[in-house]
């Protein structure tokens, strides 16, 4: 019995070339062509570890959500700035990724959240995509209700309606990111923002 051949890259790091290439072009403007091309492997080796084009694309969103996604809620629990502050900083942190010379522009999740809508996704990867956009409003709903609860937010809406406010505006901030606003202008759609966030500081 034969040994079984090494793979001869790093498959973290064709994930994440991977990854680079679906947010460039968006699932259905990418090509197995553009996906080896760029991992640098041929379409036996991405079959044989990530399997299909939508088994490689499902991994990539993941991907994308732990390096470039979640990262920006730690700005929110920083308790030694006041709730303007700590939310101001979290949407320029996603402001500031939205525009990083050395990424593409815009953002995959907000991306692929508006291909759901053309039919443009698998089922398998719009099932997963709204399930990120779900647990992005539980996540600031759950923050903003604590927040209210400790006397932090002081507003008519509801803790949900202002998740859904802040996640609307992400999405908007990554569409004029995506068309090449720079950074002042999405500061400044920021600052604007903040203003109908209502906090006693």
């Amino acid at each position: 019995m034969t040994a079984g051949r090494n793979r001869s890259f790093d498959k973290d790091s064709a994930l994440e070339k991977a990854t680079l290439v679906f947010w460039q072009n968006g699932y259905p403007g990418t090509s197995l062509t553009d996906l080896t091309n760029t991992m640098g492997i041929n379409k036996s080796s991405l079959y044989a570890a990530f399997g299909n084009k939508e088994e490689l694309f499902n991994q990539a969103i993941k991907f994308y959500l732990n390096k470039h996604g979640v990262v920006h809620l730690a700005e929110l629990f920083n308790t030694e700035q006041s709730l303007k502050e700590r939310v101001r900083n979290y949407l320029l942190s996603i402001a500031n990724m939205l525009i990083k010379p050395d990424l593409p522009r815009g953002c995959l999740i907000c991306q692929s959240t508006s291909e759901i809508a053309g039919s443009c996704l698998p089922e398998s990867s719009a099932t997963i995509i709204n399930g990120i956009n779900q647990q992005t409003i539980l996540t600031l709903t759950e923050f903003f209700e604590k927040e209210q609860q400790v006397g932090n937010l002081i507003d008519v809406n509801s803790p949900n309606t202002i998740a859904n406010y802040l996640l609307t505006l992400q999405f908007g901030l990554a569409i004029f990111a995506r068309k090449g606003s720079n950074l002042k202008e999405l500061k400044e759609i920021v600052n604007f923002s903040i203003g109908q966030l209502h906090s006693p500081t």
